[in-house]
């Protein structure tokens, strides 16, 4: 089987694993797990590549020990996995090296879409899938126990399949479905090599299958093996000596003619998109600390857009037409809402006007537009911030719901995070499940060839855990929006994008007077002039050109929200505003700058009906592994390959233990309690308990009952009702134990779906049977030794 350019890899845990996020909960875990939206364990992409990359480089230094062409395998891991200076060498920045990018692509690995959605909103099954290990520190003198050293950490179950997505980037030419034989050769080895990942993976936590297409796992348990044919026959002729060299990496960019080649008959086109992966926009840089925008920038966009544009044919025939980068306007990915029940409806959020003021100092639920008057001091209302977006005759709060994630570098000698290999890294983005929407500018007969369902990257460490987005519509063309209504004489501009402009000098100037200097170019013979109280703010960006490999220029500019109200002085043509809202005024306005409204009702309402009970955009899905959710087949796409999970037995477990303890001993085998004292009696039925576990085991019992009933002094300790009770418990009604553990009927909080009761209930009979039982006689134990203490110490008193 040929691995595809995309496929799907699969780790099948063989014992508890722990990755964690390096904190813990005082007073009761030191040592918490990584959870995902549904509060299950997953391992982080960025895990999956430092793991397999660690094992294709042992492949490739092996690999080339034997071969013809010394590093002839490892260019084959930098063109995979990118290019990893060795850390003495003081990284790519001080040799001189130009950095090479990974082709490899890798989610998160989660747990299916079925068991997901089996454990939403069910907690007891989502804490099932988490064990507790203690331990203790061993004190080097004694080589016992040290005190005050007690420690719990979290570890995920046992048994857990997961699933992530790999793709590359760059193939075969000619062949853009087939991944390179040198390169399947490669990572199909160094899955081979991975037995663990997380952390106590020395001490046999973490053990892991690590499964590509066409492989499987023999056995059960920590020792079990895994088979792949696939490697076994790109093998069978030994190891080539002399791998050819790795595809060359495409252009980063495609030149565009900057001229605007389509003069006319432009239409907009709307690309809704869904948050998978965090996406991290970096929007400031504090030590280790990535802060990401609310929205995706255009810059950011451009290029995925402009690889995905059908120009269509030429006006006069001749093949296919070009497009200019000024033909077209990528505008940023904004926060978006949708209806619900209208799932066409998607209304992009736009920047909080300048002019608004919220009550109690910006937490209250009144809006103030200073423009048509200013609040009571006693309000104490102060300048808004945020995303808004329209809701019939009022506005939204679309605040985006943000993520924080934290990562450390693993030095690759200490095997552990290190300070020289720089620390840990905290990124803040846009969190999985959050609609964006982005306006496009194309002309007439181009087309853009994006499709429902499509994934893309975009932003900060877009290869592994963050950056992945999914294309949700395109709602191609847009309905063109009314004109803007005029008011005489004035005119109110509201910058919904951040714009950059430059005065005479070509100096930055981000004032209301530089947009009024642009303004008036574009609506000549017309002219306007600022006017009023400056209601405006300027923003600092920079960016990264990945074509040079250098840092951008920064870039001052109009802030988003920026409001400016100017004088006009001629005549205005309803027809030029329409087109300036459309393509924006400034600088770079290909990118999504300089986007623009003139008189819009956020700023002709005295006291805007803004809704902010839904406060942030709610995340509605997480990121998915995968399209189809496993590579079982349909059977583990809807979880019934599996009759029980392992969660699922977890969870009757602990339910289970807890019920046991907290029934009362003559509620479990009703007059029971009258033997309390009867160690011999107990501890002979303790006995029959363990008999249970063993083939033909119901028998041993059912004949130490009977012989209990032959012997009349047995029988008169254990009197008829309760051996009866007891025959009925243990032998014959299978229901019963469940109907006093309150487990029996529909338990829909403890399975991934309905109907699954009996199936658990069959498989864990017997281990409910000890458990409750053994708690019994354990509770009756004490009992009876408390009521002999008093008896003896009644005793005392009375002969003292």
């Amino acid at each position: 089987m040929t691995l595809p350019t995309t496929f799907e890899i699969t780790l099948t845990f063989l014992s508890d694993w722990h990755i964690g996020t390096g904190q813990g909960r005082l007073g009761s875990i030191d040592a918490e797990i990584r959870r995902d939206s549904d509060h299950l364990p997953f391992v982080p992409a960025k895990t999956i590549v430092g793991i397999w990359r660690d094992a294709c480089e042992t492949v490739a230094d092996t690999f080339d020990r034997v071969g013809d062409r010394p590093a002839a395998w490892r260019a084959w891991v930098d063109w995979l996995f990118g290019t990893h200076p060795p850390a003495e060498e003081g990284g790519s920045a001080r040799t001189g090296k130009e950095p090479t990018p990974a082709v490899l692509r890798v989610t998160p690995a989660q747990a299916p879409a079925w068991l997901r959605d089996g454990v939403r909103g069910k907690p007891t099954l989502a804490q099932a899938a988490v064990v507790l290990r203690p331990g203790v520190k061993i004190d080097d003198d004694t080589g016992t126990a040290a005190d005050r050293f007690l420690r719990v950490e979290e570890r995920a179950l046992r048994g857990m399949r997961l699933y992530a997505q790999v793709s590359v980037a760059a193939t075969i030419p000619g062949e853009p479905d087939r991944l390179p034989a040198s390169a399947e050769l490669l990572l199909r080895a160094g899955a081979r090599l991975v037995e663990a990942v997380g952390g106590r993976r020395n001490r046999g936590g973490g053990r892991v299958a690590f499964l590509l297409p066409g492989a499987r796992v023999d056995g059960d348990g920590p020792h079990a093996t895994v088979t792949d044919s696939r490697l076994v026959e790109l093998l069978a002729g030994g190891v080539p000596a002399d791998p050819p060299p790795p595809p060359p990496a495409g252009p980063l960019v495609e030149v565009h003619p900057y001229d605007r080649l389509h003069p006319d008959r432009h239409r907009v086109v709307r690309v809704v998109l869904r948050v998978r992966t965090p996406v991290v926009a970096v929007a400031d840089v504090l030590g280790n600390v990535i802060s990401g925008h609310d929205s995706i920038p255009g810059t950011m966009l451009l290029g995925t857009v402009l690889r995905r544009i059908q120009p269509g044919p030429s006006a006069d025939g001749g093949g296919r037409a070009r497009i200019g980068l000024a033909d077209v306007r990528v505008g940023d990915a904004v926060p978006a809402v949708e209806d619900r029940g209208d799932p066409a409806s998607v209304v992009p959020a736009r920047p909080v006007p300048t002019v608004w003021r919220r009550s109690r100092k910006g937490r209250g639920d009144t809006v103030w537009n200073v423009l048509c008057g200013e609040p009571a001091p006693e309000e104490q209302a102060k300048p808004m911030s945020g995303w808004v977006a329209p809701a019939g005759a009022g506005w939204r709060s679309a605040e985006p719901a943000k993520t924080v994630s934290t990562h450390a570098v693993v030095d690759d000698a200490q095997r552990r995070p290190t300070v020289a290999s720089g620390g840990l890294f905290t990124n803040l983005g846009i969190a999985a499940g959050t609609l964006l929407c982005s306006d496009i500018v194309l002309p007439e007969q181009a087309r853009l060839r994006l499709e429902q369902g499509e994934q893309l990257r975009f932003g900060r460490s877009r290869k592994d855990d963050f950056g992945l987005v999914e294309v949700v519509r395109v709602i191609d063309p847009l309905p063109t929006p009314p004109p803007p209504t005029l008011t005489d004489g004035q005119l109110l501009v509201w910058c919904v994008s951040d714009i950059l402009l430059r005065d005479e000098r070509l100096a930055p100037d981000p004032s209301p007077q530089g947009l009024a200097r642009a303004l008036s170019a574009a609506l000549a013979p017309a002219s306007v002039e600022a006017t009023g109280r400056p209601t405006t703010d300027a923003a600092r960006r920079d960016g990264f050109a990945v074509a040079w490999g250098r840092p951008r220029s920064s870039q001052v500019a109009l802030r988003a929200g920026s409001v400016v109200r100017l004088t006009v002085i001629g005549q205005l043509d309803p027809a030029v505003l329409s087109r300036l809202e459309r393509d924006g005024i400034g600088e770079r306005t290909v990118e999504g700058y300089g986007r623009i409204r003139f008189n819009p009702p956020e700023l002709s309402t005295a006291v805007p009906d803004v809704d902010f009970t839904t406060g942030a955009t709610p995340p509605t899905t997480r990121a998915t592994p995968t399209g189809s959710d496993g590579p079982a087949g349909a059977g583990e796409r809807t979880g019934l390959a599996e009759p029980v999970h392992p969660i699922e037995l977890q969870a009757w477990r602990r339910a289970i233990r807890r019920a046991s303890a907290e029934l009362r001993p003559e509620e479990v085998i009703n007059g029971i309690d009258r033997l309390a004292g009867q160690r011999a009696q107990l501890g002979s039925l303790r006995a029959q308990l363990e008999r249970l576990t063993l083939p033909g085991g119901a028998d041993m019992v059912r004949d130490w009952l009977t012989g209990t009933r032959a012997v009349r002094a047995r029988r008169e300790t254990w009197t008829e009702p309760v051996l009866d009770d007891l025959s009925a418990l243990l032998l014959t009604d299978r229901g019963l134990v469940w109907e006093r553990l309150g487990l029996a009927g529909d338990q829909p909080a403890l399975v991934l779906a309905p109907g699954r009761e009996n199936t658990l209930r069959g498989r864990l009979h017997t281990e409910a049977l000890l458990t409750t039982v053994t708690t019994a006689l354990r509770s009756l134990g004490r009992t009876s030794s408390t009521a002999a203490a008093g008896t003896r110490a009644t005793t005392g008193k009375e002969l003292s």
